[in-house]
């Protein structure tokens, strides 16, 4: 073919001339399920690029992407560390996955496409035209590009506010800066009125510090750390302590305090702090001109790619420096200048808490908390890179004595690091009861499970699979009287969640759709859940605080080979494959009251199995906490 366009976003079509689009001797391939929705509705020829890449190809472009993570270990670190932590590592790891994958997948595909179409001319947008130049080098391809000014943002650059108006859900989206300034003076607002601020210079009391926690979801935790001979401290910079009632009711009970971090620093402090921004703003431009380890470093298929997210990579470092080395010296006064006896966190991928942790180096005990539901099978094996459990380097609080066995069997993690607590976050599922008022209606919990870019097995085939599955959900429940859908959206920031809402409004646009809403309000209120998991890699949480709140649950997974995890194995949720006759298993889950009490029993037994400490999990680990 001697012409090939490729169309990467449905913004293509406002600066690529229709005329082009109809020649033909061009070959198009589209990158995007709107895209080609958008062409088959023209009817006009094309193929979809993802189509391309095999299962196998995708898992290896994710283990490829793993070792990227710890590209900053190829560079001199001691050049780059200040007070011991390396200012190249503390990029926020999930940010940097979700960036960096699109890229990797589109220069195998485009280098793919190329070597097998040998074309003259290729037709893109600015989106597409360094990857493109990075792969044709010096051959003699002609290129025109057309310029899209669709920005590509990182992850946090904007923050995405959800929230209910009612039933109606709304989403605010907030340039990173703008939504600091507005969090920094909620929390000195609140602060001030309350007495929540924490006073480094004031305290003579023991510590113990979280790490950017979500106080409604850890509650009872909280409320257990109360009688604390000490000061519990929240150190939150990604989302504020308080941002509703209920979390403001949770700080008054708790009697936590809350650390402002632009309180820490005086004056002189923070004057000082512009000596190391330009001090490493020039260590760091002097690393990005080096394009030979920089290359060296940054290669997929025999491609060069630094060229590629050289201007990203740039622009991030430098816009953040300045807060990153902030914190550095506020996690030094801390720790340096109070009585901190622990420190708790949920990850170590976040700036905060790789900040935090990196500068103590193990000095002051540390807890990392399980925070979610996984299982895993040989089929998922290669996705625990994505967890820290296996790497973090002291304590690991788990939910359960499966994953204790599971970390020292499959990864020879010491068991004396390991404390079996239970889940804290789920305490309250335990004590939770809940009266059905309309009991002639069954409700059917819908929370669909958003693809994620970061494992890069989301193409356009799984995307109409699911767009499918929902759809088929909606029209089945149309044929039976007196059931009534309600959706949960997971809260995580992904552009397919705001899919998702679009295209509930257009099967139903009264359907209640709930983004910030009591988990276990929303679940209680349903007669019946049904998760749809679109990708293997993992389990979602829903299944299990569902199985917890004893409600039959149905998990539609999209893959004919369902994954053997121990919840399958035992029949503790009803799972399906989306390939299966779904107005029959919808059936027998909504109207079979036997079938329903066996998936209950089985779930009670797997949940027993599952998590230790049912409902005292938050008395078990805050009692390890006081004793430090």
């Amino acid at each position: 073919m001697s012409e090939i366009i490729f169309l990467n976003s449905i913004s293509d079509f406002d600066v690529i001339p229709q005329n082009l689009l109809k020649v033909d001797n061009a070959k198009i391939f589209s990158f995007d399920l709107d895209v080609h929705i958008k062409l088959q509705s023209q009817k006009i020829e094309h193929e979809r690029a993802d189509d391309l890449l095999s299962l196998d190809e995708r898992l290896n472009i994710f283990d490829i992407l793993t070792k990227f993570g710890t590209w900053f270990s190829e560079i001199p670190s001691s050049e780059y560390e200040l007070e011991g932590v390396n200012l190249l590592k503390i990029f926020d790891s999930h940010e940097f996955k979700h960036y960096m994958m699109p890229n990797l997948i589109h220069i195998v595909l485009i280098k793919k496409i190329i070597e097998q179409e040998n074309p003259q001319k290729i037709i893109a947008t600015s989106q597409l035209s360094k990857i493109i130049q990075s792969i044709i080098n010096n051959k003699k391809i002609e290129t025109v590009f057309f310029k899209n000014k669709i920005e590509k943002n990182l992850l946090w650059d904007k923050i995405s506010i959800k929230f209910n108006l009612g039933k109606i859900p709304l989403t605010l989206n907030l340039p990173r800066n703008k939504y600091l300034t507005i969090k920094k003076y909620l929390e000195i607002t609140t602060s001030f009125f309350y007495g929540f601020r924490y006073k480094l210079s004031h305290s003579q009391k023991k510590n113990i510090i979280f790490l950017e926690f979500n106080t409604q979801l850890f509650s009872k935790l909280l409320q257990e750390m109360k009688d604390y001979d000490g000061n519990v401290i929240l150190i939150n910079q990604r989302r504020p302590a308080i941002w509703n009632k209920s979390s403001l009711d949770v700080i008054k009970r708790s009697n936590c305090k809350i650390l402002q971090l632009d309180t820490i620093l005086n004056k002189k402090e923070k004057d000082n702090i512009s000596f190391f921004v330009n001090k490493f703003s020039e260590k760091m431009e002097k690393l990005w001109k080096n394009s030979e380890i920089l290359n060296k470093i940054f290669q997929i298929s025999g491609v060069n790619f630094w060229y590629v997210i050289k201007e990203v990579f740039v622009q991030t470092y430098f816009e953040r420096l300045q807060s990153n080395i902030s914190l550095i010296f506020i996690a030094k006064k801390i720790l340096k200048n109070s009585d901190t006896r622990c420190i708790v966190s949920l990850n170590e991928v976040g700036v905060t808490e790789k900040t935090f942790l990196e500068f103590n180096k193990k000095k002051i005990p540390s807890i990392l908390l399980e925070h979610g539901f996984i299982e895993r099978t040989d089929k998922t094996k290669r996705f625990d890179v994505l967890s820290e459990y296996t790497s973090f380097k002291d304590k690991i609080a788990v939910w359960g004595q499966k994953k204790k066995d599971w970390l020292i069997n499959e990864y020879g993690v010491d068991p004396k690091k390991i404390i079996v607590t239970g889940s804290p976050r789920h305490d309250d599922y335990f004590h939770s009861k809940y009266v059905k008022k309309n009991k002639d209606e069954k409700l059917l919990l819908l929370t669909p499970n958003p693809i994620n870019d970061v494992n890069g097995l989301g193409n356009t085939e799984l995307k109409l699979q699911f767009n499918k599955t929902i759809e088929n959900i909606f029209l089945t429940i149309k044929k039976f009287d007196n059931v009534k859908i309600i959706v949960k959206l997971h809260p995580i920031q992904l552009k397919h969640n705001e899919e998702i809402k679009s295209l509930i409004k257009k099967l139903n646009i009264s359907t209640p759709i709930y983004l910030w809403t009591s988990v276990i309000d929303t679940i209680n209120s349903a007669d019946v859940v049904i998760v749809v998991s679109p990708e293997i890699h993992s389990t979602s949480t829903m299944l299990l605080e569902s199985m917890i709140l004893g409600k039959p649950t149905m998990n539609i997974y999209f893959d004919e080979k369902i994954p053997q995890y121990e919840h399958v194995k035992n029949n503790a949720v009803f799972t399906i494959s989306n390939n299966d006759d779904l107005e029959n298993k919808l059936k027998k889950i909504l109207f079979d009251e036997d079938f329903q009490n066996e998936l209950k029993i089985n779930a009670n037994s797997f949940v027993k199995k599952f998590l230790d400490n049912p409902g005292n999990a938050s008395e078990k680990f805050a009692s390890i906490l006081k004793s430090y």
